[in-house]
């Protein structure tokens, strides 16, 4: 899995770690292009996110309408690019597919990434710019779907949408020219706990449809952490230089709060947040899952929810990578071609996802 940030790697009982330094070998500090965006801002946080602080959910979804991908266009590679509707229980769900142009040596292996959001905003727009690198570095067929959002379509609509395009891609893995053998779900934040969430009801089901699954930053709890096993949260736990403690603690407890605020919205009074159909890091049990790689921020408070979860698996005896970028805060992975974390990041995904 090489790429070319540099790193530390090491085993820890049984999770396989990288750790992807800034330049100089840096560990305690922002980037320098996150910390050059703050201070353009002036040290005030954008418009999308202010309103996300504030849980006004018609307003980010405008500003996101409004302004489209935080990323840019990094492929290189013709690709062929459609729209299509797949089937799905409550409504059929708007899919954005994209592959290589180039004729394929035999079936590729197929990516279907569930964008972030809090289950309540984002958009498979803001995804596509790396979707389209994925597909060309993976060489590989990526299904990016536009799930059903919350609070109009609380849990279940989400997983169910999930589960339901996974479901259609392998029927039709002939079709769509994949190999049903390798297919990876995938997704960031909310998106990340839909993306397990398939891997675990396949795992449940036997139905043998996902073959890795790569998750950034994903929420694996909804809201009640309390009483979670091996689970720890606290600033004290986050390595960085007194300078910038301003600007990093803020950005930690931002996502903390933002999302124990989106999750209310999300989950119906009387579910139990504890149900592993809601929150798989509540699961009993880790076997059988498939081979996994977490992608975390180093100053994000659900890097210690992907640290549980890595634990889990390994305990449970499934391969496990977990991968955190110094410097980087929660949806980095967005500004793809404009932080060298998230392109390299990206590389790592696709050379992840072409191991047989």
């Amino acid at each position: 899995m090489e790429t070319d940030i540099p790193s530390l790697r090491w085993r820890q009982d049984g999770v396989d770690h990288v750790l992807k330094l800034l330049p100089g070998g840096r560990i305690g500090f922002l980037s320098d292009e996150l910390l050059a965006q703050i201070e353009a801002a002036g040290g005030r946080p954008d418009e999308k996110v202010a309103a996300i602080r504030a849980g006004d959910i018609p307003r980010v979804r405008a500003l996101q309408k409004a302004h489209g991908p935080e990323g840019r266009e990094i492929a290189t590679a013709p690709l062929e690019q459609w729209e299509d509707r797949l089937p799905a229980p409550g409504s059929p769900v708007p899919a954005t597919l994209c592959r290589p142009s180039a004729p394929a040596a035999g079936p590729r292996p197929c990516i279907v990434y569930f964008h972030g959001g809090g289950w309540q905003y984002g958009s498979r727009a803001i995804v596509q710019p790396f979707c389209r690198f994925l597909a060309q570095e993976a060489d590989a067929l990526v299904v990016n779907p536009e799930y059903r959002l919350a609070p109009e379509h609380p849990w279940p609509a989400g997983p169910e949408d999930a589960w339901a395009v996974l479901t259609h891609v392998y029927a039709h893995a002939d079709e769509l020219g994949i190999d049903k053998g390798r297919i990876t779900v995938a997704g960031d934040s909310a998106g990340g706990n839909l993306a397990a969430l398939c891997a675990h009801r396949d795992r449940d089901l036997g139905t043998g449809m996902v073959r890795h699954q790569v998750l950034y930053y994903p929420a694996l709890a909804v809201r009640d952490i309390e009483g979670l096993e091996g689970f720890r949260f606290s600033l004290e736990d986050y390595c960085y230089d007194d300078s910038q403690k301003h600007l990093i603690e803020p950005r930690v407890l931002a996502i903390y709060n933002a999302g124990r605020r989106s999750e209310v919205n999300y989950v119906p009074a009387g579910v139990s947040t504890r149900d592993k159909a809601v929150s798989p890091l509540w699961d009993s049990d880790f076997s059988r899952l498939p081979e996994t790689l977490l992608i975390a921020a180093q100053y994000d408070y659900l890097t210690q929810q992907c640290r549980a979860y890595a634990a889990r698996l390994a305990a449970a005896g499934v391969p496990v990578t977990l991968m955190n970028y110094c410097g980087m805060a929660h949806a980095f992975v967005d500004q793809c071609g404009v932080y060298p974390q998230a392109d390299d990041s990206l590389r790592a995904f696709a050379t992840f996802v072409k191991k047989r």
